[in-house]
């Protein structure tokens, strides 16, 4: 393809310190948010991105603005430890019940409170851990709970459109709409919930 170009360069270059920036922010204390407006700043400032770039995307542009919000949202009601209240008492309420019941309870239960959940680390982090003790508490094998947990927590992400990152570029695409997504999204998690429930549950059952 030819030697790399001004611009090809600068995003390089600017892509590399970005990523270094977000991989030293924990233990630097650095600003996510500040390294990536650094980041679109100098690409806007070296002329490699330009307003009229911005405005040609403006339905992704707007797209990534609307997931940013809910994702912010729902950042804070989790550090609030509103997620993980609801989850616990959801959770707590099913104590008591034979654990094949309370095993399907729980998983769906789980599943259906990603819509809820902008991100799926959030919801492992604030309600994996929950879920699995009273799971456990109840009877159900430790490791069939866990594995349930951990499956669900990848399949559920197609529940919403803001439901995991990877959902914005069907999102910005436009090739479907706002309801279809969501139809689709559901569907795809009821169907990979129940192929668990039928034949995931009694294989890990029997290879356990």
């Amino acid at each position: 393809m030819g030697p790399m170009s001004r611009n090809e360069w600068i995003t390089a270059v600017t892509f590399v310190i970005m990523v270094t920036g977000w991989i030293l922010a924990a233990p630097y204390k650095l600003n996510l948010t500040a390294i990536a407006l650094a980041g679109l700043a100098t690409l806007m400032i070296s002329g490699v991105l330009t307003l009229e770039d911005i405005n040609k995307q403006g339905g992704t542009l707007v797209t990534f603005i609307w997931l940013a919000i809910l994702f912010g949202m729902s950042g804070q009601l989790n550090e609030m430890g509103f997620m993980g209240y609801v989850g616990e008492r959801l959770a707590v309420g099913l104590e008591g019940l034979a654990w094949p019941v309370a095993y399907v309870a729980l998983l769906v239960i789980y599943v259906l409170l990603h819509f809820g959940f902008v991100s799926q680390n959030a919801q492992v982090l604030a309600l994996l851990g929950v879920f699995l003790d009273v799971g456990v508490k109840s009877g159900v094998p430790v490791h069939l709970m866990a594995y349930a947990l951990l499956f669900a927590s990848s399949y559920f992400s197609v529940i919403t459109p803001q439901g995991g990152s990877q959902n914005i570029i069907f999102v910005a695409s436009g090739y479907l709409k706002q309801s279809e997504l969501y139809r689709l999204g559901l569907t795809t998690t009821a169907f990979c919930t129940l192929v668990f429930l039928v034949i995931g549950t009694p294989w890990i059952l029997w290879v356990g």
